[in-house]
This record gives C-alpha cells, structure tokens and sequence, in this order.
C-alpha cells in the first residue's frame, strides 16, 4: 500500500511540476512579445517622426517654392494618383512620395518590415477618407518581423500606426 501511495504522490508532484513550468512558459512568452511589440512600436514612431519632417506636398516645399502662400487651394496638391514612387526611404522627397513604399528598418538585431501608405482624410474628421486633396495626408505604417507569428507562420504579428499630417499654411519666409 506504502508503495501505491508513493506512485500517488510521484504523479501528483509530476502534474504540479508539469503546471508550473507551462504556466512559466506562457509568462515568458508573453513577456517576450510584449517587448517585440514594444520594439515594433518604437520603428514605427522613428519612421513616422522621420515622414513628418518631410515638406507636406511638392507644391509646398519651400525649398523650391519661391511665392508664399505656396498653395491656395487643395486642387493645386498632387492627386492621389500621383503619390509614391520613392525606390528608397531616403529617395522620398515629400509625404505622399512614401506612398506604397516597403523598407526593413533594424533595432537590436532584429529586422523589422514597414510598409507605408498615404492618402488624404477629411480634415475635420481626419479617421475619414476624403477621396479628393485636402490639406491633411494621413500615413499608415505596418510593421511586421518575418519570424513573429501568432499561432502559424502566415500570421504575422502586425504593429499598425497612423500619423494624420496637415499642411502649415506659410504665408510668408
């Protein structure tokens, strides 16, 4: 009977174990994607910032743009149609150019993906599509890492970010 009793409490203390460490494993493997998701966030406010400083429109560079106000109407901002074409972050040389652009940035040895897209929302409503110019581009930015994935490998943990950036109307240099 001593002996049953032994087994009893081996397999008892063998269950208690088996749940403690599985607790332990899913602690730490939410630790972890909370600090990826952290990380990801961080890229994508770098890169928002980094779009933000970029000017509002071609039209409104005022590098290149020698009467103020530069721009008096929203018709004479590029059309939607017209945004992206940046081979390269750096290429791009105002906001709407990042249109469509995809980039890997890297922090602390992982490789993050950044996909932008650009397009004008209502300025009033900036959460609205305007479809037409308006003085207000809203930047999306998808950041993924190809080895973070919630349950299967084609479901990529995705950090998404927006960033609603208007036109200062300059009046004068």
């Amino acid at each position: 009977m001593q002996a049953l009793y032994g087994i009893l409490a081996m397999a008892v203390v063998a269950i208690l174990s088996l749940t403690v460490m599985r607790a332990s494993r899913s602690t730490d493997t939410s630790i972890r994607m909370n600090e990826i998701t952290t990380q990801m966030s961080a890229v994508g406010v770098d890169v928002l910032e980094a779009i933000g400083r970029e000017p509002f429109d071609s039209e409104t560079d005022t590098t290149k743009v020698s009467t103020f106000p530069a721009v008096t109407s929203p018709a004479q901002l590029t059309d939607e149609g017209s945004f992206g074409g940046c081979a390269s972050f750096s290429a791009c040389e105002d906001v709407d150019d990042f249109d469509d652009l995809t980039f890997t940035r890297q922090l602390d040895g992982f490789s993050y993906v950044i996909e932008i897209q650009v397009r004008y929302v209502d300025e009033d409503q900036p959460d609205v599509y305007a479809g037409t110019q308006t003085y207000a581009k809203e930047v999306r930015a998808l950041i993924t890492n190809q080895h973070v994935y919630l349950g299967n490998p084609s479901n990529l943990l995705t950090v998404e970010m927006r960033r609603v950036i208007t036109y200062d109307k300059v009046t004068s240099t």
